[in-house]
């Protein structure tokens, strides 16, 4: 007697195309969930916000990147963000530069992902800046420099200042 197999309409049989398929998109959304492995620690840390003042960050390492210090400071000068992006039309903008000074001993370069918040009285966000920024290999003290423009309202009810960096090899 010989064995039959039934295949149902929109399958392939057993093994066959939907079965992988389905096992494919399976395992992609499991990869989704499992949180990705660190390299170092993630930098977070809460100051009471001044412009213009250096927080130091520690010396803290995420992997061969050492993070010094970081600054929020008013941009100043005939062309800032501000007078550029919205000519004539500036008189409720402050241009700001958020700096973080750094050295990373690898022999290739690194990203930084920055997520820094103000935040009010609260602790309501205000304003802030969320991206990623290289870390240039074998720098020895050098300064990544971000160029925003901002409210100056927000900046005059800015009461702390939030930072949270982690890298990672680019």
């Amino acid at each position: 007697m010989k064995s039959r197999t039934r295949v149902e309409p929109g399958s392939t049989g057993k093994g066959g195309l939907l079965a992988r398929g389905t096992l494919a998109l399976t395992m992609a959304l499991l990869t989704l969930l499992v949180p990705r492995p660190s390299l170092g620690d993630v930098l977070t840390r809460t100051f009471p916000f001044e412009a213009d003042k250096w927080y130091p960050l520690d010396d803290t390492k995420d992997g061969p990147v050492t993070l010094h210090r970081i600054q929020v400071a008013h941009q100043h000068g005939r062309f800032t963000k501000s007078t550029l992006f919205r000519p004539g039309n500036s008189d409720y903008l402050a241009s700001i530069e958020i700096k973080v000074e750094y050295s990373n001993s690898a022999t290739k370069d690194w990203k930084a992902k920055l997520r820094l918040a103000l935040l009010d009285d609260a602790g309501v966000e205000i304003d802030g800046y969320n991206g990623s920024e290289n870390v240039d290999e074998q720098q020895i003290h050098n300064v990544i420099t971000i160029k925003l423009s901002t409210l100056k309202y927000g900046l005059d009810r800015a009461r702390k200042l939030r930072v949270v960096i982690e890298c990672a090899p680019d």
